[in-house]
């Protein structure tokens, strides 16, 4: 029996009330049934409702708990040595770092795997999901990463000595070039300044490479096109300039004597690139001096976080886990080794099944065993041994949230009910399937009636926790996948307005910026505003302010809110306390942990639409298709599910944060088709837009920032082939300004410098000094864009969008407050919903600490923390200057000696005031961000301290400072 229950509909209570029909009723013995659940929490939970409020003693188990019993019945007298997840990444780094070396079949295979398919490419034709793999690709080289290249070079702007430490290159495969190049001892450089330059060209040539081999010097050049001149991405136009700029390069060496090789993307024969490169470099008279597998191997396990062997370890124990959850044995990876002709596929099949073998002798050894195979082997053992039926007397087993099951649990509980003939009853629903990642496979729930041969379906479609309305919205949503059981809910609540979406300015902030710009503090805002309708809902509902779920779609989401000095993180980050509503009682938590759960009312903080937003856009390496079972039913399929969790946790309603620019597609889905679906603020529903890429304003291609040897200097360097787009440029903003050589002086580039005016930006040589010497040539934009032809329409346009988005911006400066005023007196004056800035001194009894009063200290140290924060946050290194009363640069510079608390602590040492601090941080009256650079924020119990310090807190502090 399958019984279908909604989100809400009480599962627990329903498996509670069959166990209860099941005694009372048909006579069964408690003992004689069976109930499995997932985990310890949910076994507790019904735990406390069968075996306690009921009173029925019956078995229930996690499935792990239940293999360890199975097990156990075979051999009572054996303890199982039980390890967790965590010990297969420590065998399989212990493997990689030792015992591997002596294994050279695997070695070999390892090195070719890191030299050649570590990253995946791209194979897929959606061109924005090319983009985004290109532009988040990590392009670096087995040299870069071994910090085996480093060299200095001269900043030609700063004239300072630049280290580079790593290589970034354009592709994948010139990362197998380089990769090459490294490993047979052949000596090259990337990107060189080409001695002579392609005529009319304003760029110096740079080939991709320059190898060196004693007296021997060869450029080697990649082209981008297949040997027989061909690429998919290209327009025929593109096609042939492209040709057209391999003729004057080729050209170019000839007529200067400089030897030129070069590679394409693809060959006629089909074999790989580095076999041709191979014979291409032996052509040229290069020695191919293969260093020792080994030797390289023994480099790449020195160091534990070097991101070939931690990246591959990381692959490896996914894919293991994954593999023996679905039951997989040895055998099965020679069947996937034959299912693919993929070559990266092959290798990592390969690698993986001696890395496999090596853990699975770690067990045997070591007479352990993990929990996967606790279940795989538990269910062998109940198909092989027939007088099971006697010692597992069941006659049912009832399987909670079954939407989470997974083939290796399907099968124990199958090979349960094959051998005690009980009778299996199933209580979950398929539009909560979200743990696809670990293992569950959908199609056990959605085709339960074929793979049992009978089955009784029943749904259970009445929920006590959601209205109405909200269950229109998100069960219509999820069952746009029409490989989903379709049900409809029935809820007696109902609710208006029950979906509310809150929009900020996502824009990015500026360097130097008020501490209330940016989209952090935006997205904090926005939230601070739903907390303000909670509570106007709650009065006039006339219903408790109770508990508020926060919902990320990352454990990190909620780090940012953080940041904006409105929200404390308590519990590290499982609790949140808001600023402006301390009382209000914050759970945070993601999608994944928030199943089963209900609020009263839900805020989902991640609205996005971008790689790491709601949904999800991070893809899975393609090794992994073997073993988890991905639903391809409907786009986002999974994330769609869990989706619809998120949405009908709430006993209320639903708030959703999302940026104005990209917002989610799945709000956009719901906005479009429910009209109580309620926007606050606007969005851009005609384009959805990918904010997270930067893409060349020539060719459209995402733009890299990466150091370039041959400037000196970090650029956005678009990712298009050079010899179709060779754009770059060391400021995004000033449209299409492209740097060129200097036309003028021989050595110079003309980079992009800020101007005044209208147009903001012009093109300036690098040799130009900040005592008025050197090369003074300048190119205005007005000229540039004359001079290539190019429109200046189009950056005039992006122009006045700009200033309407500024006009905007000051028009509406914390969303209704006041606009700022440059006075200084005006600004720490200034008080806002944040920012109470007169914090009210108790009068309690002083406690002493060298002849001054703690009550006076503490009360300077958190007012001196909101005037100083009033504009920016800074940290406690600034905090301690201003009442030490220092004169330091920074101090004039940013005005801080005007605040009333400077100086006032000139009596104590830097050190006792930074204890003080630390002491008020620890007491929570102030809080220090986890940022790389710590910063303090003003807290709730910091602003209201007058309510919360007593004498006895005080003199906790004087210990703490004597002591």
């Amino acid at each position: 029996m399958l019984v279908i229950a909604g989100a809400g509909a009480g599962k627990t209570t329903t498996v509670a009330a069959k166990v209860k029909y099941l005694v009372e009723k048909k006579h069964i013995e408690p003992s004689q049934i069976l109930v499995v659940s997932f985990t310890n929490k949910a076994v507790n939970e019904l735990a406390e409702k069968i075996n306690k409020q009921l009173d029925i003693p019956c078995p229930i188990a996690t499935f792990h708990s239940t293999g360890n019993a199975i097990i156990h019945k075979n051999s009572p007298e054996e303890k199982l040595n039980i390890v967790d997840s965590s010990k297969l990444y420590f065998v399989l780094r212990d493997y990689l770092r030792n015992s591997i070396l002596q294994n050279e079949s695997v070695v070999n295979k390892l090195i070719m795997f890191f030299a050649t398919y570590f990253d995946a490419p791209y194979e897929g034709d959606d061109l924005n999901m090319f983009f985004n793999k290109i532009a988040k690709s990590n392009f670096s080289t087995m040299r870069s990463d071994l910090e085996d290249f480093k060299r200095e070079v001269i900043d030609r702007r700063t004239k300072k000595s630049v280290t580079i430490q790593n290589e970034v290159l354009r592709s994948f495969q010139e990362v197998e070039i380089a990769n090459f190049l490294f490993l047979n001892n052949i000596d090259y450089e990337y990107e060189p300044i080409y001695p002579y330059d392609i005529p009319h060209s304003r760029k110096p040539y740079t080939p991709d490479f320059i190898l060196k081999q004693g007296d021997l010097s060869v450029y080697l050049e990649h082209f981008g096109i297949s040997e027989d001149g061909k690429n998919d991405r290209f327009s025929d136009e593109e096609i042939e300039r492209y040709k057209n700029a391999v003729n004057d390069k080729v050209l170019l060496h000839r007529e200067h004597g400089t030897k030129l090789i070069y590679t394409f993307s693809s060959y006629k024969d089909g074999k790989l690139l580095s076999y041709h490169l191979r014979k291409i470099l032996e052509n040229a008279g290069f020695e191919i001096r293969p260093r020792s597998n080994k030797e390289v191997m023994e480099m790449l396990v020195a160091g534990e976080e070097n991101r070939y062997i931690k990246g591959m370890i990381d692959l490896l124990c996914r894919f293991i886990s994954n593999f023996k959850v679905n039951g997989y044995t040895e055998d099965d990876f020679n069947r996937f080794y034959h299912s693919t002709q993929n070559v990266r596929s092959r290798l990592f099949i390969d690698i993986c099944n001696d890395c496999y073998l090596e853990y699975q002798r770690y067990l045997r050894e070591n007479k352990a065993v993990d929990f996967q195979d606790m279940i795989n082997e538990s269910a062998r053992l109940l198909r092989e041994t027939k007088e099971m039926k006697k010692k597992l007397d069941f006659k049912y087993v009832i399987v909670d949230e079954y939407q989470d099951i997974s083939r290796q649990r399907f099968d124990l509980t199958k090979a349960l009910s094959d051998v005690t003939d009980a009778k299996i009853i199933a209580v979950g629903d398929d539009w909560q399937s979200i743990y696809a990642f670990s293992g569950s496979d959908i199609t056990l729930f959605t085709k339960f009636e074929q793979i049992m041969g009978y089955a009784k379906l029943l749904k259970i479609v009445k929920t006590y926790r959601n209205s109405q309305e909200v269950i229109d919205i998100a069960g219509n949503f999820i069952q746009e996948n029409p490989e989903q059981i379709s049900k409809s809910l029935i809820s007696n609540k109902h609710i208006n307005d029950p979906v509310i979406i809150y929009t900020y300015d996502n824009y990015y902030k500026k360097y130097n910026a008020d501490r209330r710009t940016g989209a952090n503090y935006a997205t904090a805002l926005a939230v601070q505003t739903a907390l303000d309708h909670i509570i106007e809902s709650c009065k006039t509902e006339k219903r408790d302010i109770s508990s508020v779920l926060l919902l990320g779609r990352f454990g990190f989401d909620g780090y940012a809110l953080e940041r904006s000095g409105l929200f404390e993180f308590i519990n590290r980050g499982s609790y949140v306390k808001s600023i402006k509503y301390p009382q209000i009682k914050i759970t945070f938590m993601t999608a994944h942990a928030s199943k089963g759960l209900g609020y009263d009312d839900v805020i989902i903080i991640n609205g996005k639409n971008e790689t790491y937003g709601f949904p999800s856009k991070i893809q899975d390496d393609p090794v992994l298709k073997f073993v988890i079972k991905g639903d391809d039913s409907i786009d986002y399929a999974e994330e769609r599910r869990l989706f619809y969790v998120s949405l009908t946790r709430t006993k209320n309603r639903v708030y959703v944060v999302a940026p104005e620019s990209n917002p989610s597609e799945f709000l956009l889905e719901i906005k479009r088709k429910y009209k109580n679906v309620v926007l606050k603020g606007n969005w851009n529903e005609d384009e959805i837009k990918r904010i997270d890429i930067k893409k060349c304003p020539m060719c459209g291609y995402p733009m890299q920032f990466k150091y370039k040897n041959a400037y000196g200097l970090k650029l956005y360097i678009c990712c298009n082939e050079p010899e179709i787009c060779g754009f770059m440029t060391n400021e995004i903003k000033a449209g299409k300004l492209n740097i060129c050589k200097c036309n003028q002086c021989r050595d110079g580039y003309m980079i992009v410098k800020p101007g005044k005016g209208k147009y903001k930006y012009f093109l300036g040589c690098t040799n130009y000094k900040k005592d008025g010497t050197g090369c003074k040539n300048t190119i205005s934009m007005i000229d540039y864009y004359k001079d290539n032809h190019l429109d200046i329409s189009e950056y005039e346009n992006t122009l006045s969008n700009v200033n309407d988005e500024n006009t905007k911006k000051e028009n509406t400066t914390n969303r209704g407050g006041s606009t700022r005023n440059n006075s200084f007196d005006n600004i720490i004056h200034r008080t806002n919903a944040l920012d109470e800035d007169v914090i009210k001194k108790t009068d309690i009894e002083g406690v002493l600490y060298k002849d001054k009063n703690l009550n006076d200290i503490v009360f300077y140290i958190l007012t001196c923390t909101v005037h100083m924060n009033v504009s920016k946050f800074y940290g406690s290194d600034v905090l301690t200057e201003i009442l030490h009363g220092e004169k330091t640069d920074r101090i004039n510079k940013l005005q801080f000696s005007l605040l009333p608390e400077y100086g006032k602590l000139a009596g104590l040492s830097k050190f006792e005031i930074k204890d003080i601090i630390s002491w008020l941080t620890e007491e929570g009256f102030l809080l220090e961000t986890r940022d790389a650079y710590p910063v303090l924020h003003s807290t709730y119990n910091g602003l209201h301290y007058g309510e919360i310090i007593t004498k006895n807190k005080l003199q906790k502090l004087k210990n703490y400072l004597e002591n």
